[in-house]
């Protein structure tokens, strides 16, 4: 049985937040994991997570993340407090999500994001210059 190091899988979650790709956020994520947050539909496996974050990252190219704060409640879970931030509609717009993270050897097995979704969905309602660009990330899916 693998033991994860929540310390080590904390710094690999933020490093790869501080400059997302899709490819690096899948890394970090079991096969067969599960992906839910206000405003989605649950994203399941490789494929899923990956079609949400190529819609997240078209739809705010400049994403950016930063751990702000995280605790252990043992071997397999971790609180995850994250500042998202970037670009929609030019101008700034920045969330703050505190994600519920199960690790199965060492990887996401599930992650629940829990924000203010009408919060952020205000936000893109405001800037009406991002909507053809949140559009078509929507129908690039």
């Amino acid at each position: 049985m693998y033991q994860t190091d929540t310390p080590t899988f904390v710094r690999r979650f933020a490093d790869a937040w501080a400059a997302p790709t899709v490819e690096g956020l899948v890394a970090l994520t079991q096969p067969d994991a599960t992906f839910s947050q206000p405003l989605s539909t649950t994203a399941r496996g490789h494929d899923g997570l990956s079609n949400f974050l190529d819609e997240l990252l078209q739809t705010i190219p400049d994403l950016r993340g930063e751990v702000l704060t995280w605790a252990s409640t043992g071997e397999d879970t971790v609180f995850v407090e994250l500042k998202l931030s970037g670009t929609f509609g030019r101008r700034p717009i920045e969330w703050v999500t505190v994600d519920k993270i199960v690790l199965r050897d060492g990887l996401i097995a599930e992650r629940v994001a829990n924000f203010d979704g009408l919060r952020l969905l205000g936000a893109f309602a405001r800037r009406p210059r991002g909507w053809p660009t949140w559009v078509r990330a929507k129908l690039d899916r």
